[in-house]
This record gives C-alpha cells, structure tokens and sequence, in this order.
C-alpha cells in the first residue's frame, strides 16, 4: 500500500502544483496588477511574488528577526525556525526565505497526501483513498498548502500522529505510541491547537487498553508505556511558553497578544457566529466575507453530522473540535469568523467523508463547486486580496 500511496500523491501533487501555475501565470498576464508588465514572460519578478503577500512576512520577520515585538509571538515557534534554519543557508534575504517557505510547504503537503492516502484506505478502499488526495487538492481554499503558510506542516503532523495511533492501536508497540506523542509536540509548536490531539489519543488509548481489557490490570507495563507518550503532546506549547517566560517575561505573551494586538479574545463559540449572522445584514464589504466564513462552518459540520458514522471515534470528535476551537477566538464582531475557511481546511476527517459519497450528482455537484473557487480564491490572492 505504501508504494500505491506514494505513487497516487505523485499525481495528485503534479496536477495540482501545474493548475496553480497556470492559474498563476494566465492571471498576473491576463489580468495585471496597476502598474505592472502584463506578462510573466517580460516580468517574471511579479509572477514569483504574486505569492508573497499577509502572513508570509509575519513568518519572514520572526525568520529573521526573530520574537522583536509582540504582536508576532502569536505565531508558533517550529515554522519559522524551520524557515530560519534553511534561510540563512541560501543567502538571508526576504525572497529567499519566501521561495524556501514555499518549497517547504509543497514537500509537506507531498507527504500528507502519502499519509492522507495509506489512513483513508486502512478505513475505506483505495478507490476512495484516491479521491480524498483529489479533494483535499483541490479543495476551495488549497492554495494555503502551495505558499509559506503553517497549514502544510500541520496538517502533515496530524495526519502522522493519527497514523502513529492507528498502528499502536492495531499492533501495539511502545515506538508507535511515542511517535505518536513526538507528531503532536511538533503540531502543538507549529499551532496552539497541535495540544488538541491529546483528545484522540485518550480515545485511542482508552478503547485499546481500557475498554478492550474490561479494566483488567493485566499488561500493566505495556498500557504505562503506551499512556507515557501523551504527556509530549501539550509540552510543545509548555516549551513555547518556556521561551517566552526567559526572553519576555510572559509566558502567556502570546495569548496577550491574539486578544490586544490582533483583537482575538476567548469567546464562547456563538458568540463569534451571532456577530458573522448579523452582519449578513450589514451593508458593506463584508457581507460576502461573513457568508463565506459561514458558509464554511457549515459545510464542514454538515458533512461531519451526515458521515461521522462512517469513521472511528476519535476521527469524528478531533473534527469537531477542531471545527468549534477557532469559533472561540472570533476577530472582534465585523468579521468575526475571518480565516475560518483556512482552519475549517485541516479538518481532514472531511475530506475522508466527502471522498466516501456514492451519489454521483451530488460528488459532481460537489466537484463543480470546490473546483471553481479553488481557482477564483487563486487569482484573488495573487492579486493581493485576502481570501481566508
């Protein structure tokens, strides 16, 4: 299966990488930005950076520069020192970083649709394996995993660490369930919510070593050794708050900043989606902002309640926690949900579902949909428009 595996991200990544060229090529051509040249042939300068735009220079700047103000210390501390590392080596300077970003972040993506396909097959068929790589691919807001964005190496250690706890659930093994734990220490240093996969594997564990066991004491040594790993899980983000404790003298730096700097305080979860409701009533340029960030809410649910059957508990409950998390850091009330989109991306339990429908009207109904603002969210964001 590993080879099958390999070999069907090849394709999937091949063509998804050359639509985005393409995209990107016949849209800084055909439709230039003010003052411009209107072709990639004559400027291909613009064509390379028609990426580089937002949080790109967010992970740039502490790249280089590392933690200098607070207002960065809400970005997580692995992709920029991953950035960091290779940077130097080429040279130091903003594109160089940025073209390295990119190139990271297609490798990562690589290897999650290798780890995407060998999960949905164990669970379902190849078949279906084949069409989640599409899906996720050529999902409406994709591009994310094509520039220097977190969510490729995110989404790769989640997938990694579901692995990990798919084969310790199978087969047992102390080295299973410790890679597991390292996966989700590395996914909490890249993300604050990398801790919730602590949830999957209690279920994990517990249905394993629990459950199965009718609470027996017997291979008391082996459920010790398997439990044990958890704890690495929450200590990426205690490591963070480590370093912010000796460098600023806050450990809580960066939860201060996501509420003062960037106007993201807790919430309950309705709150953040009664502001985005009601400024469906709101004239002005959000309201199509707001439909789209509930529009992908609840999709994603939707297709979480109509399919959460069809997959193992511990799937189900990490998809609805990672739907609910960001719905309780809402970006003041105007345009509360802003970037839902791109975190409602990672729920990959969804694309596990979407790849398992029969009815063919509505796979092609659903194709027809993703496909076309796959490619209208691309040109909008080569052309500097925030699209998630």
């Amino acid at each position: 299966m590993l080879k099958n595996a390999f070999k069907e991200a090849s394709w999937t990544f091949f063509i998804s990488r050359l639509v985005i060229l393409v995209i990107t090529v016949l849209g800084v051509s055909l439709l230039p930005m003010s003052g411009s040249n209107a072709s990639c042939l004559a400027n291909p300068s613009g064509c390379i950076r028609s990426w580089m735009h937002f949080d790109v220079f967010s992970y740039i700047y502490i790249a280089i520069h590392g933690y200098g103000t607070e207002r960065a210390t809400v970005f997580f501390p692995l992709w920029p020192l991953l950035l960091h590392s290779l940077g130097f080596l080429a040279g130091g300077s903003d594109v160089r970083f940025y073209l390295i970003g990119m190139v990271l972040s297609n490798i990562f993506f690589y290897l999650a649709l290798v780890v995407l396909y060998l999960l949905t097959a164990n669970l379902f068929e190849q078949s279906v394996a084949q069409k989640a790589l599409l899906y996720l691919a050529f999902a409406p807001y994709a591009l994310f995993f094509f520039i220097g964005y977190t969510e490729s190496l995110f989404l790769l250690l989640c997938l990694t660490t579901f692995l990990c706890l798919q084969r310790g659930s199978q087969y047992g093994g102390a080295i299973h369930w410790w890679l597991a734990g390292l996966c989700g220490l590395l996914a909490s240093l890249t993300r604050s919510q990398g801790f919730l996969l602590t949830v999957p594997y209690v279920i994990v564990f517990a249905q394993r070593y629990i459950l199965a066991d009718k609470f027996s004491m017997t291979r008391w040594r082996e459920k010790i050794l398997a439990l044990l790993p958890i704890v690495l899980i929450p200590a990426g983000v205690v490591l963070y708050m480590g370093y912010l404790w000796y460098t600023k003298g806050n450990p809580m730096l960066f939860s201060v900043a996501e509420a003062k700097d960037w106007n993201r305080a807790f919430q309950p979860p309705w709150v953040g989606l009664y502001a985005a409701v009601r400024g469906l009533f709101i004239p002005g340029g959000l309201q199509l902002q707001n439909a789209l960030n509930l529009a992908s809410f609840l999709v994603t649910l939707l297709i979480l309640v109509s399919g959460w059957k069809r997959l193992p508990l511990y799937y189900t409950i990490f998809a609805l926690i990672l739907i609910i998390f960001p719905l309780c850091y809402p970006l003041g009330t105007a345009d509360a949900l802003m970037a839902l989109p791109r975190y409602m991306l990672i729920v990959f339990p969804i694309i596990m579902i979407s790849a398992s429908w029969k009815q063919q009207r509505v796979v092609t109904l659903y194709l027809a949909l993703t496909l076309a603002l796959f490619i209208f969210n691309c040109i909008l964001f080569t052309h500097h428009y925030w699209v998630a």
